[in-house]
């Protein structure tokens, strides 16, 4: 796998199909401008939904309910990323030492006709307090558009597919990167971690990161230098996850390898995750509910685990969407086991091309933290594998 020649992209179109949504929202909620704030904390979400590209700095995009809209980014190389990608329906401006945000929000509101007057926002609750303090004062009204907005990306198009499944290329070639070095004898837990992420941004990723567990029965996971064992031992395993990101759209991949032979327990847990994962994949069916995933997994994990949810060591989630966030929004309360589920009802359902991670994990006496995963793509009659990498332990001697 190699380096695309040229970088890839939501289309034009696409874009402007998402841009008409937004204002179909716009119209029903009756606001003339609709604000959409970005910080990369919690992924490019709506911002990078609308502009096909996020900035790893705060953004606003202000998007009117008709001509142009005006994208305010942080300093001059940021600008022309938005300038190259959204000329076609934005003007993008500079915000830095010699141009707060506050006040270029403040002359783009007045620019749209809004000053004082009612709009529509997403991404608020991400606002540091002194910009959303200046933003209550610019406007009377402020009417939260982000559910909505979070909801279009329930519908996936075939180039987020395309996206999703280079970023699943990308993380298996990690993995694969990490099992080779493991197969060394002198071959440190960092030289696997900082070789499996450079091997990521090699490929294209954007951002390109794993969390490594090594030794005989791995407690729990790391994702720090600092906290890896010095040395690889002859028995050890190597257990990692490989997560990236290619034009924003995440991937991931998680495998494990085993130094020395391959003990009967850890073949058999190995065995039982692999069914678990063929379980929950043969829920992903159109229009079926989405939580029919979680809890055939989480079954399926309870009846093999001798520990609960609650009492285990250490688990995590067992499943989650894959999108232009680790978890998309609107996805969350579908696939979490803790859910109300007085509510099942107002929950989504599967649709074609959406993307899920699913990993099962959980704790075994003797054998540790084990967990495998894999990225599932649903089509129009059910649900398929992209990680394109063998489901086994991964032997290294």
């Amino acid at each position: 796998m190699t380096l695309l020649a040229s970088i890839d992209r939501i289309a034009d179109d696409c874009l402007l199909q998402r841009i008409a949504k937004a204002r179909a929202i716009m119209a029903d909620s009756g606001v003339d401008v609709l604000m959409v704030y970005s910080h990369p904390r919690p992924g490019g979400g709506v911002l990078q939904y609308l502009a096909g590209w996020a900035a790893r700095a705060a953004t606003i995009m202000l998007l009117p309910k008709q001509g142009r809209g005006i994208i305010l980014a942080a300093g001059p190389n940021n600008t022309r990323v938005f300038n190259q990608r959204c000329s076609f329906f934005a003007d993008t401006r500079a915000y830095g030492p010699n141009a707060a945000l506050d006040k270029l929000l403040a002359a783009g509101l007045a620019e749209l006709g809004v000053s004082g007057g009612k709009i529509g926002v997403s991404g608020t609750p991400y606002m540091g307090a002194p910009l959303k303090l200046a933003l209550d004062g610019m406007v009377t009204e402020q009417v939260f558009l982000g559910d909505a907005l979070d909801a279009l990306r329930l519908v996936r198009h075939a180039d987020e597919v395309r996206m999703h499944q280079h970023a699943a290329d990308i993380s298996v070639a990690m993995i694969n990167r990490v099992m080779e070095l493991a197969r060394r004898p002198e071959t440190t837990p960092s030289e696997l971690m900082t070789n499996a992420e450079f091997t990521g941004r090699q490929l294209g990723a954007d951002s390109s990161s794993i969390w490594l567990a090594t030794g005989e029965a791995p407690p729990t996971t790391y994702f720090e230098l600092f906290e890896l064992n010095e040395t690889l031992g002859p028995k050890d395993r190597v257990q990692l996850g490989a997560t990236v990101t290619y034009e924003g759209h995440f991937g991931q991949c998680l495998r494990t390898g085993v130094r020395g032979g391959i003990a009967p327990a850890m073949a058999d847990a190995w065995s039982r995750m692999v069914e678990m994962q063929d379980r929950a994949l043969a829920t992903l069916v159109p229009g079926a509910p989405m939580q029919n995933l979680v809890d055939t997994l989480e079954a399926d994990i309870d009846a093999f685990c001798p520990y609960t949810r609650a009492t285990d060591p250490f688990r995590f989630q067992s499943c989650h969407s894959l999108g232009i966030n680790y978890s998309d929004p609107s996805y969350v309360q579908a696939v979490n086991p803790e859910r109300d589920r007085s509510k099942g009802a107002q929950l989504p359902l599967v649709a074609e091309n959406m993307i899920f991670e699913i990993h099962p994990n959980f704790t075994i006496p003797g054998l540790g933290h084990i967990c495998v995963g894999d990225m599932a793509l649903v089509t129009a009659t059910g649900a398929k594998w992209i990680t394109n990498s063998p489901r086994e332990i991964v032997r290294l001697d």
